[in-house]
């Protein structure tokens, strides 16, 4: 870090990691730092694996403001009801340690069907900045994926799915485990799980039945297990979200190594979708709040 003093840091909660930028008072990144969340559910766990990943840059002389995105453990009361705009100020909350001030972004909630939104939000005003005119979806893609209606920069509906986590957890668990050894993309085969889960949902948990039973006759090949997988799994999502993303602009908001697989998933389905970063667009909400907390 440069001998600048940090005015305030944005942390980014996201896939069991933490992502902090530290800057100046002018908004220019002095550091960065990254360190796991781990099994931390309640918040003064939390609390104090940040503290540890803060301590380099945190001060006896006065308080750092921590303005926090998709912090674990907030109460329910604290996430916003929707429709709403994506920010709406931040939530102080009381720690022991007097060398920092930590704020949360508030999430957002869904009453039918319900859902929850802590993080994504952050993301998608970082987006809204950039382009106040959007009117259309974003999917945002981390640990979970969460398809945001956008209209007049609010949040008019989303939803969320749990694609990505139960890729992993099938990946790992017998009997895909060996079936799926790959990782790089066989178009061909990610291409045909897609429309067919699509067109028949009715077949997904035989399909996975299948992939390892494939694997077990002719042998694992490299790539066409997991292709495979990750075409059910997305061909799946996307026919459940299928009333989010048909006739409207959609913006893949992810650093996700899947956000191309859903992309070539999207434009099988005749749709063109763009791809950003999640984490630039993280840090540009952080920066809102930052701005209105100092106003």
């Amino acid at each position: 870090m440069s001998g600048a003093s940090p005015a305030w840091i944005g942390v980014d909660v996201a896939d069991g990691h933490m992502h902090l930028w530290v800057h100046d008072p002018r908004g220019d990144v002095l550091a960065q730092a990254d360190g796991p969340v781990a099994a931390l559910p309640a918040e003064d766990g939390f609390v104090a694996a940040l503290t540890d990943l803060l301590s380099p840059y945190l001060s006896d002389q006065q308080p750092l403001p921590v303005i926090v995105a998709g912090l674990p453990a907030l109460p329910a009361s604290s996430l916003r009801p929707i429709p709403a705009e994506p920010l709406g100020g931040v939530l102080a909350l009381e720690v022991d340690d007097p060398r920092l001030e930590l704020r949360a972004v508030p999430g957002l909630n869904q009453a039918s069907p319900p859902q929850i939104m802590q993080g994504a939000e952050t993301a998608i005003a970082g987006y809204l900045q950039a382009a106040p005119e959007f009117d259309g979806v974003i999917c945002c893609l981390d640990a979970q994926s969460t398809w945001a209606h956008i209209s007049a920069r609010e949040v008019v509906s989303f939803q969320s799915f749990l694609t990505p986590v139960m890729a992993a957890q099938l990946s790992a668990t017998a009997p895909l485990s060996k079936a799926v050894l790959g990782g790089g993309l066989d178009e061909d085969t990610f291409d045909a799980a897609v429309n067919d889960v699509m067109a028949r949902p009715q077949i997904f948990a035989t399909a996975l039945a299948e992939i390892s039973a494939q694997a077990t006759i002719d042998g694992p090949t490299t790539d066409a297990g997991w292709s495979r997988l990750m075409g059910l799994l997305i061909g799946l999502e996307l026919a459940g979200a299928r009333a989010y993303w048909l006739g409207r602009e959609v913006v893949i908001l992810s650093d996700s190594p899947l956000a191309p697989l859903y992309a070539r998933g999207l434009a099988a389905q005749g749709l063109t979708a763009s791809h950003v970063s999640r984490r630039d667009h993280v840090r540009a909400g952080l920066q809102l709040c930052a701005d209105a907390s100092a106003s």
